[in-house]
C-alpha cells in the first residue's frame, strides 16, 4: 500500500490511532503537507508524501516492512471500522432526529396546554359575562318596576286629593 499521498485521517486509520494523536505527532516532528500553500480552501484536508509516513511510522515504533503490512492488514479493519462510524453517525444523526422531534412534540404538548387554558378563560369569561348581562336586566326590570310603583302610587294620590275635594264639595253645596 503505497500511496503518494496521506490525509490526515488515512494515517490515523493505518495507525489505529485518533487523529488527534497523530496530528500531535506530525506537530512533534515537524512534518510538513505536501499541499499546505496549494489548497483551494482552507478546510480542505492536508496531505503528507511516503517519507512522512515512513517518519511516522518509525516515531510510532513500527519497522518500514511490517509497517506496509500491518497498514494493509488494518486498513481492512479500519474500512469496517469506518462503515461502523458511518452506522454511528446514521444513529447519531437519527437520534438528534428524534431528540428535535421529541422536542417539537413536548413543545406542541404546552402549546397544546395553554390553547385549553386559554379556551377555559375565554370561557369563563363569557359565562361572566353573561351572568352580568343577566343581573344588569334585572336591575333595569327593577328599576322600571320601582318607577311604575312610584307611578301608580302617585296617582293614587292625586284621586285620593281629587275625591276629598269632590267630598268637600257637597251636593247641597252646590245649590
Amino acid at each position: 500500500m503505497k500511496k503518494e499521498d496521506y490525509t490526515l485521517l488515512d494515517l490515523a486509520e493505518i495507525f489505529g490511532e485518533n487523529k488527534q494523536f497523530i496530528r500531535r505527532r506530525i506537530t512533534k516532528l515537524k512534518l510538513v503537507a505536501i499541499n499546505k500553500d496549494t489548497r483551494e480552501y482552507y478546510n480542505e484536508p492536508l496531505k503528507y508524501n511516503y517519507d512522512s509516513y515512513l517518519k511516522l511510522a518509525k516515531e510510532l515504533g513500527y519497522k518500514n516492512d511490517i509497517c506496509l503490512e500491518e497498514s494493509e492488514i488494518k486498513n481492512d479493519t479500519h474500512v469496517t471500522q469506518n462503515v461502523t462510524r458511518n452506522d454511528t453517525r446514521v444513529t447519531h444523526d437519527d437520534t438528534q432526529k428524534k431528540q428535535d422531534n421529541n422536542d417539537k412534540d413536548k413543545l406542541i404538548e404546552i402549546l397544546e396546554r395553554e390553547l385549553e387554558h386559554s379556551k377555559d378563560k375565554l370561557k369563563k369569561s363569557e359565562e361572566e359575562k353573561e351572568k352580568l348581562m343577566t343581573l344588569l336586566d334585572q336591575q333595569q326590570r327593577l328599576s322600571l318596576q320601582a318607577n311604575q310603583k312610584i307611578e301608580i302610587l302617585e296617582n293614587k294620590e292625586e284621586i285620593k286629593e281629587e275625591v276629598q275635594k269632590n267630598k268637600d264639595k257637597k251636593w247641597w253645596k252646590f245649590f
